[in-house]
C-alpha cells in the first residue's frame, strides 16, 4: 500500500495538478515546467495530520501508514521532480538538463528508485553489523555510541546516494531505517535512548525547515512588494 501511494499516486498526483497549472493558471507555462511544479507539491506532510490523528486518538496503524507514505513520497517526488527540470531546463537551450526518450526516463526512474533502495538495504546490513559489534547492553558509553553510529550511518547512505551515485538519497535513508528495524531492532542496547534522540532530532529539523520555509517566503513576499 505504501508503494502504491507512494510512487503511481504521486505521478498521479503531480500530473493533475499539472493539468491544473497548464490549463488554469494565467502564466502560459510550458507542460514541463508544469510538471515539474507538480511534482514540487505532490509531496504530502504529515506533521499537521499526525498532530490531528494523536488528538482523535486514531489507530497506530493509521499513522504508521501516512508517516510511511509521506517518506516514501519525499523520496519519489524529488525522483520525479529531477526528471521533469532536466527535461524543462534542456528545452530552454541554456546548456542546462537533458532530454529523455520514454525508455529513458523509465531507466533513471528505476535506477534513482530502486537504486536508491539497494544502497539503503545495504547500509543497513551494514549498520546491523556496527550494531553487532556494540551490542554490549551493560556499557552506557556503547549505548551512546550506537545512537551516533546510526545518526553517521544514515548521513553517508544519503550522501553516497545522492551525490556519488546519483540515486535517491532520502529512499535510501528510509530503506536503511526500515532494514535496520527489521533485523537489527533486538540489537539496540537502549531502545528508550535511541528513539528520544530520533524523536528530537525530527522535532528539531522539522522546526528549522518551517523556519527557514517561513524566512524565505516572507522575503519573497517582501521584496515582491
Amino acid at each position: 500500500q505504501l508503494v502504491i501511494m507512494a510512487f503511481p499516486m504521486v505521478l498521479a498526483g503531480a500530473s493533475l495538478t499539472a493539468l491544473v497549472a497548464y490549463y488554469v493558471f494565467p502564466y502560459s507555462w510550458p507542460f514541463m515546467l508544469c510538471m515539474t511544479f507538480g511534482s514540487i507539491l505532490s509531496a504530502t506532510d504529515p506533521v499537521a495530520v499526525a498532530a490531528l490523528m494523536k488528538e482523535v486518538g486514531a489507530p497506530p496503524r493509521l499513522k504508521m501508514h501516512i508517516s510511511g507514505e509521506s517518506m516514501l513520497n519525499d523520496g519519489s517526488a524529488v525522483v520525479f521532480y529531477t526528471i521533469f527540470s532536466n527535461i524543462f531546463l534542456y528545452g530552454l537551450d541554456i546548456g542546462l538538463g537533458q532530454t529523455y526518450t520514454v525508455g529513458e526516463g523509465f531507466a533513471l526512474f528505476f535506477r534513482m528508485s530502486l537504486g536508491g533502495a539497494a544502497l539503503g538495504i545495504a547500509f543497513g546490513l551494514g549498520l546491523i553489523t556496527l550494531l553487532y559489534y556494540l551490542n554490549r547492553r551493560l556499557d552506557l558509553e556503547e549505548n551512546v555510541v550506537q545512537v551516533a553510529t546510526t545518526a553517521t550511518v544514515a548521513y553517508l547512505s544519503f550522501y553516497t546516494a545522492e551525490i556519488s551515485c546519483g540515486m535517491s538519497g532520502v529512499i535510501s535513508v528510509v530503506m536503511t531505517g526500515i532494514t535496520t528495524a527489521t533485523f537489527g531492532g533486538g540489537m539496540i542496547n537502549s531502545r528508550k535512548l535511541m528513539e528520544s534522540f530520533w524523536h528530537i532530532v525530527e522535532h528539531v529539523l522539522n522546526t528549522v525547515l518551517f523556519s527557514l520555509g517561513g524566512v524565505v517566503w516572507g522575503s519573497i513576499i517582501s521584496n515582491s512588494n
